[in-house]
């Protein structure tokens, strides 16, 4: 089951290829979260998503493009608010299933 929305999916393809392929942080899916005040480490758990969501065929993340797909989020406190989303799944999925029993 998918953790993010189609749109994320989308949008984060983008940023994250440009995340993580020189020139770092360098395209225009970074300068549309840099116009609604967010950066990478504030969005760390909807990245964490992406990988979880979209399997690695390579080495890099994503695609370039010169255009980048629509913001999924409308601002700054949106972004943050589904992060926060996307962390309460991490840590639903990094607890264990069973707890043993002590002696």
């Amino acid at each position: 089951m998918a953790i993010l929305t189609a749109a994320e999916r989308d949008f984060l393809d983008v940023f994250l290829h440009e995340a993580t392929t020189s020139p770092f942080f360098n395209g225009p899916a970074t300068k549309a979260l840099d116009a609604i005040g967010v950066e990478y480490r504030d969005i760390s758990y909807l990245a964490w998503a992406y990988e979880q969501d979209v399997p690695r065929t390579g080495f890099e993340l994503g695609h370039a493009a010169d255009i980048a797909p629509p913001l999924p989020w409308p601002n700054r406190e949106s972004a943050l608010r589904r992060d926060n989303e996307i962390q309460h799944v991490w840590a639903e999925k990094r607890e264990p299933a069973v707890t043993p029993n002590g002696p």
